[in-house]
């Protein structure tokens, strides 16, 4: 069992997935950016008008059910109207993360989407469900948070990751991060290293979350990979169970340090 088998595991293909704007009151362009988004991917979207429903609202459905609804002003704030920097740069701190319910709920839907400049934005979808999954760990404060950078260089050279890794260091969580290349400017942090040069770790990208065990709350995971560091293959899930097997995984393979 590796990551990428646990990206096929979770993959939910066997539904109709949708997302409907309704009776908009946003700018046309707003709508459109919305359908960029996720051009290419399995969510379709569409823009419609219904008498007896609420104004400006975004519907996420499976099989013609809906299964969320949010705001479509808060769809437009949290993903459409920012990019990667807002979280980069930490000019939106991991408490003030709020993921609207049709993305958070997107769960399941398999993606393949491209950073920039290779591609549009279809990339900060899975930022932001980092975020969001990391914004889940701090609230609760302990269990065991793992995230998968890659290059442990983007711990400090980020700004905004540094500081939500301060943040999540000062609780009780046990938190692992796992990478490649120098690790001393992380040697005074309360962070569990794991300098792992091989090719799952230098190509992979994952935040699990896993309360402790009489907990009533809940983990979740998003793992995704890259053959090329352009394009990325992910899903999340938001499910303890699964969550404790990834974490699992990683530790019985890369150790518990």
């Amino acid at each position: 069992m590796g990551l990428r088998e646990f990206i096929d595991e979770f993959a939910d293909g066997d539904h109709e997935t949708s997302l409907s704007i309704v009776n908009s009151e946003q700018p046309p362009m707003v709508a459109r950016m919305l359908d960029s988004l996720f051009e290419g991917q399995p969510v379709a979207v569409d823009e419609v008008a219904r008498v007896l429903s609420e104004s400006d609202v975004v519907q996420l459905r499976r099989d013609g059910r809906v299964v969320a609804e949010s705001e479509f002003g808060d769809v437009r704030d949290s993903i459409l109207a920012v990019n990667s920097d807002l979280y980069i740069t930490g000019t939106r701190p991991l408490g003030d993360v709020d993921t609207p319910a049709v993305v958070r709920d997107l769960e399941g839907t398999r993606f393949r989407v491209r950073g920039y400049p290779a591609g549009t934005k279809g990339k900060l979808l899975l930022i932001e469900i980092s975020r969001y999954i990391e914004a889940m760990a701090l609230r609760h404060g302990s269990g065991e948070l793992h995230t998968g950078f890659q290059r442990l260089s983007r711990i400090v050279d980020e700004r905004g990751t540094e500081r939500a890794y301060e943040r999540l260091a000062d609780t009780d969580l046990d938190v692992h991060v796992y990478g490649v290349g120098d690790t001393d400017p992380l040697e005074s942090r309360a962070l569990t290293v794991h300098n792992e040069d091989v090719p799952e770790i230098r190509c992979g990208w994952f935040v699990v979350f896993v309360p402790p065990p009489e907990s009533e709350a809940v983990g979740a995971a998003l793992v995704a990979i890259t053959e090329d560091d352009v394009e990325w293959d992910g899903v999340w899930t938001i499910d303890t169970a699964r969550a404790r097997r990834v974490a699992t995984y990683l530790g019985a393979e890369y150790g518990q340090n």
